[in-house]
């Protein structure tokens, strides 16, 4: 698939559709033969994982699964870093190694972060999809990398954090889809944080307009009943308000059945690469 990137971010707020979209994603890299990997949880455990709806479904769909666990990564690294996996294990059970990831903000996403990339390095043809549960979460993972570079000026950790970020926001590497609904409130928010995440480096980002009633293929307004004309005014007045930000409109897909709704969206994922 041309220009496909290393790493995706699905994000937006609760209910605009990232799962749905995510999925249907993974679905359209699996029709152009592209190696990759879905994963999705609050806080990226592996013990979540084990009961999340979403991951038995991608696993139904045949869609490969990542789930991270912190105390595992965190072992990883730091045995790496000793070249002892002795030491490690006993660094990580100590009370000051506990009390600084709780102590410091975004300590455990910079962890996470540092096993997603490793994975992404060590193979060069796999491409990594995260259904970000919320903004916030995706926001605070980015940030983190900046944020422990400034904070360690110096020594192992500020050495490591500069090539996280010299990967991670290279050129090709990144793209960060936001989710949002054809309304003012929802793409505002979207726009909010669009201007966060730009507030961080030069991202590669897209608001993508989900579930609109719009742009269903001939689709005949006289025929509908008024409150799906006037929710599709709305959506008119929100394409003519955000039109300088607003490039791909994903339509309503009329279905109850979860296999056949991400089938139907397949076509519409070329615009998300």
């Amino acid at each position: 698939m041309e220009n496909l990137k290393r790493l995706y971010i699905f994000t937006g707020k609760g209910g605009v559709g990232k799962s749905t979209l995510s999925l249907s994603f993974v679905q359209s890299l699996s029709s152009n033969n592209a190696k990759y990997v879905y994963f999705k949880s609050s806080s990226l455990n592996k013990k979540e994982e084990i009961s999340d709806p979403l991951i038995a479904q991608a696993k139904e769909l045949g869609i490969p699964t990542l789930g991270l666990d912190l105390e595992q990564a965190a072992q990883s690294y730091i045995s790496k870093k000793l070249k002892s996996q002795t030491l490690g294990k006993w660094v990580l059970k100590t009370p000051f190694f506990k009390a600084l990831i709780n102590m410091i903000p975004g300590f455990n996403y910079l962890i996470y972060l540092g096993q997603i990339l490793e994975l992404l390095n060590d193979d060069p043809s796999l491409t990594l999809v995260l259904d970000s549960p919320s903004s916030g979460h995706a926001l605070t993972m980015l940030e983190a990398t900046h944020n422990f570079k400034d904070i360690f000026q110096s020594g192992v950790v500020f050495e490591d954090t500069k090539k996280m970020i010299d990967l991670m926001f290279g050129d090709n590497f990144l793209k960060v889809n936001i989710i949002t609904l054809p309304t003012l409130m929802a793409v505002n928010e979207a726009q909010e944080l669009d201007e966060s995440l730009q507030k961080i480096t030069k991202i590669d980002t897209e608001i993508i307009c989900n579930n609109c009633f719009k742009n269903i293929p001939n689709i005949e307004k006289s025929t509908l009943p008024e409150f799906l004309i006037n929710k599709i005014d709305n959506e008119q007045q929100v394409s003519d308000s955000f039109s300088d930000i607003l490039d791909t409109y994903i339509p309503h897909i009329p279905t109850n059945t979860t296999h056949k709704l991400l089938k139907e969206l397949v076509p519409s994922m070329k615009n998300l690469v």
